[in-house]
C-alpha cells in the first residue's frame, strides 16, 4: 500500500490481489482443478491421435480410476479427434493439389525448355548456313575473295603450307609473348581454312578489319592477330620454295619472241613502289620520300622469267633508295647465274659493272647521245626491249591487284608489311595458269 502526500489516499501496488474474501480462494481452487483437467484431456487427446482409431472400445468405455473422465469429455475428445482427422485429410488433399500443380508447372517448363532448345539448334543451323566461311562460298565467290581459280586450288595451297587440322603448326602472334606450345595449342574459334580465308580477304579484297570482324563474328583484336600470324606463317612456308628456275627450265618455257631476239635472257627486273602514311619523324619522312612518285613510299625489286612467272622478290626498302642500291642490297646478285646469261632492265639499272663479276650481260634501253637524241638503230632497240620488258609490268600489276596496296600502308603495319608483300607476290604463282617455271619445291 502506498500513500500519496497530496490527496492522502491509499492506492494498490501493481499486481496486488485482494485476499480478504473466501470466495476468491474458491475461485483459485476451481481454476487449478480446471487447469489440471485440461492438461489430462490434452494428454489423452495426444494418445488417441497417435493411435488413429487403433484403441479398443473397452479402453474408451472404461476410464482410468486415477483419472476419471465424464461422458461429455469423451464426446468432446471424439469431436476433437474427428476434427483432427478431417484437418489431416484436408491437408493431404491440399498437399496433393499442390503437388499436382507443381507437376503441371514442371511439365510446362520442360516443354518450353525443349522448344527453346529446338529454336537454338535451328538458329545454329541457320547461322552455319548463312555465315561467311569457306564451306559456304561457291567457285565464283572463292575467286573473288581469294583470287584462286577454284576451291580446289584454295585447298591445294592450304595443304601445301600445312597449318594442321586444328592449326597446331601455327604459332599465334601475341603482343604479350608466350611460348610456342601455349600459342600453338590454344583452341581457336575459326578453323585454319577460315583463318586463311580471312587473311586472303584482307590482302586480296582489302576488306577492313572491322568488316572482317563482323563477317567472321570475332573481335577486331583477333582479326589483327590472325592477319599478322598468317603473314608470318605464309612467309616462312612459301619463302622456302625455290622459285628461281634453272637455265633449262627457262629455255623450255621461253616465248618465241625471246628466242628470236634475246635467247640468253634469264630474268627481267624492275622496281615498284607502294604508298605509305607520312611519318611524324622528319628523318623517316625524308627517307621514305620518293622523287619519282612525289610521295612517301616503300620500294621493292621484282624479277620474272621470260614466260612471265615471278622468280625473285626482294624485301621492301625506304622509297628514297636508288635502283642500283636496291639491287646490291636485295641479294639479287647472289642468285645462281650461268655464264652468258643476260638481264633485261630499265635505264635506271646501271649495274653492268656489278654483273660483270658473274659474266652476265645487261640489256637496257640506250641512253641519249651527245646530241640529245637517239639514232634509228637505238630507237628500234628501245622499242624492242620495251616490248619484251612489259611482261614485268604485268607481273607487278598482278601483285598490285591485292587491294591491300590500294591505300597508303599505315605505319602500324610496318612490322609485317615485308611479309605481306612477299606472300602476295608468291601467291600470284598459284593464281597464274603458268606455274611451270617454278623450280624444285
Amino acid at each position: 500500500m502506498e500513500t500519496s502526500g497530496f490527496a492522502k489516499r491509499t492506492y494498490l501496488k501493481p499486481g496486488a490481489v485482494p485476499t480478504k474474501f473466501d470466495c476468491w480462494k474458491d475461485k483459485v481452487h476451481l481454476q487449478k482443478i480446471h487447469t489440471k483437467r485440461k492438461q489430462n484431456r490434452l494428454q489423452q487427446q495426444r494418445q488417441e491421435s497417435t493411435m488413429l482409431y487403433g484403441a479398443s472400445d473397452e479402453a474408451m468405455e472404461s476410464p482410468s480410476e486415477n483419472n476419471p473422465v465424464s461422458l461429455s469429455e469423451l464426446t468432446a475428445s471424439e469431436d476433437t479427434l474427428q476434427t483432427q482427422v478431417d484437418s489431416e485429410n484436408i491437408s493431404q488433399h491440399v498437399l496433393l493439389e499442390h503437388i499436382e500443380f507443381l507437376q503441371k508447372k514442371a511439365d510446362k517448363a520442360l516443354s518450353e525448355n525443349e522448344k527453346l532448345k529446338a529454336e537454338i539448334r535451328q538458329l545454329k543451323v541457320d547461322q552455319e548456313t548463312n555465315s561467311f566461311c569457306i564451306e559456304n562460298l561457291n567457285a565464283s565467290e572463292v575467286q573473288f575473295y581469294t583470287g584462286f581459280s577454284s576451291k580446289d586450288m584454295f585447298n591445294t595451297v592450304l595443304e601445301l603450307v600445312n597449318p594442321g587440322e586444328k592449326g597446331e603448326n601455327i604459332v599465334m602472334y601475341s603482343q604479350k609473348g608466350g611460348s610456342k606450345e601455349q600459342s600453338a595449342c590454344k583452341p581457336r574459334k575459326l578453323s585454319p581454312a577460315n583463318q586463311f580465308l580471312l587473311f586472303m580477304c584482307r590482302v586480296r579484297v582489302g576488306l577492313f578489319e572491322y568488316d572482317l570482324a563482323r563477317r567472321f563474328n570475332i573481335s577486331i583484336g583477333t582479326v589483327s592477330m590472325l592477319i599478322i600470324t598468317w603473314a608470318n606463317f605464309l612467309y616462312l612456308r612459301l619463302g622456302s620454295l625455290n622459285i628461281w628456275p634453272s637455265r633449262d627450265q627457262v629455255n623450255k618455257t621461253m616465248p618465241a619472241s625471246f628466242k628470236d631476239k634475246y635467247p640468253a635472257t634469264r630474268v627481267i627486273i624492275d622496281c615498284t613502289e607502294i604508298k605509305t602514311e607520312i611519318a611524324s619523324s622528319l628523318l623517316l619522312k625524308s627517307q621514305t620520300y620518293s622523287n619519282y612518285k612525289s610521295s612517301n613510299t616503300l620500294k621493292g625489286l621484282i624479277g620474272i622469267a621470260p614466260c612471265g612467272s615471278i622468280t625473285f622478290v626482294s624485301q621492301l626498302y625506304l622509297g628514297s633508295i636508288s635502283d642500283r642500291e636496291i639491287t646490291k642490297r636485295s641479294g639479287f646478285l647472289d642468285l645462281d647465274f650461268c655464264s652468258g646469261d643476260s638481264v633485261m632492265a630499265d635505264k635506271g639499272f646501271d649495274i653492268q659493272d656489278l654483273l660483270d663479276v658473274k659474266c652476265v650481260k645487261l640489256n637496257i634501253p640506250p641512253f641519249l647521245g651527245q646530241f640529245g637524241q637517239l639514232t634509228d638503230c637505238e630507237v628500234r632497240t628501245t622499242q624492242s626491249i620495251a616490248a619484251e620488258r612489259i611482261h614485268v609490268e604485268r607481273a607487278i600489276n598482278k601483285i598490285k591487284k591485292f587491294h591491300i596496296f590500294d591505300q597508303a600502308i599505315p605505319l602500324s603495319l610496318f612490322g609485317s608489311i615485308n611479309q605481306i608483300w612477299t606472300v602476295c607476290a608468291l601467291l600470284t604463282l598459284f593464281q597464274d595458269p603458268i606455274i611451270s617455271c617454278l623450280g624444285n619445291q
